[in-house]
């Protein structure tokens, strides 16, 4: 074969290759439950996998997985099935009544940047009495015994913040330290019930007290910290008597969050162009009422075909 005929064949099959990825074929999936399936919880249900598809992604249909809550990002407060505000405290040494808590569904938030304006933020609000939010009551035990307060959050849904003064009266005798653990509990229609720990929520320190920095934490005694793994979340750490020439004077404020704002649910990639697959098995282990739904894709620079199927069945206890 002479060198121009081995370049001329070269030459057409490199055109051909290159012609092949330049077709677009719009997907064409054939997804079907198999015959032989028993639908029996603990067993797994197969579906035939047939047509043109390059990519398939699965939603079971389970908490999690339901292909029509794949762009929810946040429920109704009227799916919202219960909220609440769980508190452990805990008093450790020096004069009780140093510590107020807040919430609010109508605060805009600290800066967390701006020292100056956070303090005569927190500082309008004190002074005008709290005005917007609610003063949470609690009881306040013995020396290193941990109280638990649970408190309703229905009318905190959509803008939440929590807020904690810590508060000593007088420098001249022990300031309180106090140990706090904190959490949002949900359930909401669609989602599994969650926790949420207070840290999540991104509280802010501000010391209002001159003499500090106005985001001091985590400097030991005589600071609000997050630092201590022998403690709780928030450690507001008090000092003896006439160690400071000062009552502390501190807020620890999380930063507003919507409280009914959920993860999109998520399907599983089970096909892609690298694997060949002519079925697909999967096991639900709850009895239920579900839909499963194959979203099929061919998709590249010329263009994109997708393709949706559902299938809905009960899943039963096997007899």
């Amino acid at each position: 074969m002479s060198m121009k005929t081995r370049l001329l064949i070269l030459t057409t099959l490199s055109l051909m290759a290159s012609c092949k990825h330049e077709v677009f074929t719009p997907v064409e999936s054939r997804i079907t439950p198999d015959p032989s399936n028993t639908y029996f919880a603990g067993e797994p249900v197969k579906f035939n996998i047939g047509g043109q598809a390059d990519n398939i992604l699965f939603y079971s249909g389970e908490t999690g997985s339901q292909y029509r809550f794949r762009d929810r990002y946040s429920v109704s407060v009227e799916q919202v099935r219960s909220a609440s505000l769980n508190l452990q405290y805990q008093a450790r040494y020096g004069t009780a009544g140093a510590l107020e808590v807040y919430v609010s569904n109508s605060f805009a938030g600290l800066k967390g940047d701006d020292g100056a304006a956070d303090r005569a933020t927190m500082k309008a609000l004190a002074e005008g009495g709290m005005k917007g939010w609610t003063k949470l009551s609690y009881e306040e035990g013995g020396s290193t015994v941990w109280t638990s307060q649970e408190y309703p959050m229905d009318g905190f849904l959509d803008n939440f913040t929590l807020a904690f003064h810590w508060c000593p009266s007088t420098s001249t005798a022990t300031q309180r330290t106090y140990w706090i653990n904190g959490s949002v509990s949900l359930d909401m229609e669609g989602t599994e019930p969650s926790t949420m720990d207070i840290m999540d929520l991104d509280p802010i320190v501000v010391m209002m007290n001159e003499e500090l920095d106005p985001y001091h934490k985590n400097k030991g005694n005589g600071s609000v910290r997050f630092d201590n793994p022998s403690a709780a979340s928030v450690c507001c750490q008090g000092v003896g008597a006439n160690a400071l020439s000062y009552a502390l004077d501190a807020w620890i404020v999380t930063r507003p969050s919507p409280l009914n704002r959920v993860a999109n649910d998520k399907g599983t990639v089970i096909k892609n162009l690298q694997n060949y697959m002519d079925s697909f098995e999967y096991v639900y282990e709850v009895p239920g009422n579900y839909t499963a739904t194959f979203v099929s894709v061919n998709s590249n620079y010329m263009g994109t075909s997708s393709q949706v199927q559902e299938f809905k069945f009960s899943i039963v206890d096997k007899i």
